[in-house]
């Protein structure tokens, strides 16, 4: 791990302080990977425990679309990687805004000609009621001026209560009249990689953590009556 990305990630670290980040600073790539030393060994396990959680959750979340230009998900991370992640994604759909956390916190990014812009905000339900507040503001103010013309706009039902309530956001794309859903062919995927305990046998998802899924936002069952993906086929 870089001198730079070590830094980064221990300053993210829940558990980061001063004293952790001056020592980090004095350490070689080489001391790093090699030493044996308790507060070595205690800063490289801090920022790989960090680094695994971003790589988590850039590979597990899931986005819905609020509107056409706001894409939202549930993170709830243990470590201050929030923006980080909010960024990645950001990069990805320029243009478009990204709005992700749980409820207590939010993250929001915008990347656009070249610049990313950021706002931290609470809970998210709050935060997207009050984006789609202003979503309709903003269509009602269009269609005030399209009525003036003589034309009729059609007017859709404002979004804030309906994304409050929501529990598990669809998976982006997904459309409805479309067969199975991608967010319930997604739940699908991962319940046929469970298998019956055996005995003296592991599952195999034994060695993801219990919180490692309640912070990708991912609460699918487990069990030997699971659906599988060939039921869909």
């Amino acid at each position: 791990m870089r001198t730079g990305e070590l830094l980064q990630r221990l300053a993210a670290h829940r558990n980061s302080n001063d004293r952790l980040m001056a020592r980090a600073r004095t350490l070689s790539p080489e001391e790093m990977e090699a030493s044996t030393e308790p507060e070595v060994l205690r800063i490289r396990r801090m920022a790989l425990a960090v680094r695994g959680e971003v790589c988590r959750m850039r590979g597990f979340i899931r986005l819905a679309p609020l509107g056409d230009r706001v894409l939202w998900g549930r993170i709830s991370p243990h470590h201050d990687v929030g923006f980080e992640i909010c960024d990645f994604f950001a990069r990805r759909f320029p243009g478009k805004m990204i709005v992700l956390g749980d409820g207590r916190r939010s993250w929001t990014s915008l990347y656009s000609d070249g610049a990313l812009l950021h706002q931290e905000g609470g809970g998210l339900a709050a935060t997207l009621a009050e984006i789609s507040r202003i979503m309709d503001l903003s269509a009602e103010g269009g269609e005030e001026e399209e009525e003036e013309e003589g034309r009729e706009v059609p007017k859709e039902k404002g979004g804030g209560d309906q994304y409050e309530k929501e529990v598990d956001p669809p998976h982006m794309g997904a459309e409805e009249g479309a067969g199975m859903a991608a967010g319930d062919l997604w739940t699908a995927y991962y319940q046929s990689q469970d298998e019956p305990r055996k005995a003296g046998g592991r599952r195999y998802g034994g060695r993801i953590s219990r919180r490692a899924l309640r912070s990708a936002g991912l609460d699918a069952e487990k069990g030997s009556g699971s659906a599988r993906l060939q039921d869909f086929i």
